[in-house]
């Protein structure tokens, strides 16, 4: 039974949007608080969709020091895969509490950030996830952002049988600002599980951000080969954030 999806995109909007953030100040800390609702809970390494794809939202903290260390929370409300005849064994998988650790630096144009990531799922019989996450980025001109990102999987909870999968994970991305919103070009691939292709534009108005994402997902190289269907599937995917 597979918990994890390595970061959501709710997450990710921490670190990739242009998502206005009002920030409350505490000494040499920073704190940021925010709302956040998605039609679709998808990964950002894999495109893949736990939330039977219903709606689900959340509230998350950011507090970042001066020093670039931050301490990102998020809690969600979700609606994961298992029916009504699983929940005695594995649970409802309705909500997730994540915390990340992490160090963010900018040198000239290029900005590094490396942190870990610890999730605990509404399940009965599975462990909490840790995960391990790489991520650079760099300003080609003033309009053109590219970068990447790496995450490796720490625990064993990503399991087909015996078979490991979601061990590492890589994405890659170009950012072009087109004046009025940001656009997104995505390629992501996760070991023995999924790769996918994306598409998105995200824009501020009115005080919350907004990203409107297309999603081409692909498991061609699911290691349970029986069943790549499951997870195959064309997604269009609304986030909406507001920071306080």
């Amino acid at each position: 039974m597979n918990k994890k999806i390595i970061l959501s995109s709710f997450a990710s909007l921490l670190f990739l949007s242009q998502a206005a953030n009002a920030e409350i100040k505490m000494g040499s800390v920073t704190a940021t608080p925010g709302i956040m609702y998605q039609t679709n809970y998808v990964g950002e390494f894999t495109g893949v969709t736990t939330n039977r794809t219903k709606p689900s939202y959340g509230v998350d903290l950011n507090l970042a020091h001066e020093s670039g260390i931050y301490l990102y929370n998020a809690y969600r409300e979700k609606r994961n895969y298992p029916d009504s005849s699983s929940v005695s064994s594995y649970g409802t998988f309705d909500f997730e509490l994540c915390s990340v650790l992490g160090f963010a630096k900018s040198a000239s144009s290029i900005n590094l950030d490396v942190s870990y990531e610890n999730c605990h799922v509404d399940s009965k019989t599975e462990q909490n996830t840790g995960t391990y996450y790489f991520r650079v980025n760099t300003d080609v001109n003033k309009q053109l952002n590219i970068g990447a990102a790496y995450a490796l999987d720490t625990t064993d909870a990503a399991k087909s049988g015996t078979q490991k999968y979601l061990k590492d994970a890589y994405k890659f991305f170009g950012t072009y600002d087109l004046g009025f919103a940001k656009s997104t070009l995505t390629y992501a691939t996760s070991d023995n599980y999924t790769n996918f292709l994306s598409l998105g534009i995200n824009k501020d108005y009115m005080g919350l951000n907004f990203d409107l994402t297309a999603y081409k997902v692909e498991a061609e190289g699911w290691l349970n080969t029986a069943s790549p269907g499951f997870y195959e599937r064309d997604l269009l995917v609304l986030s909406v954030k507001k920071t306080f």
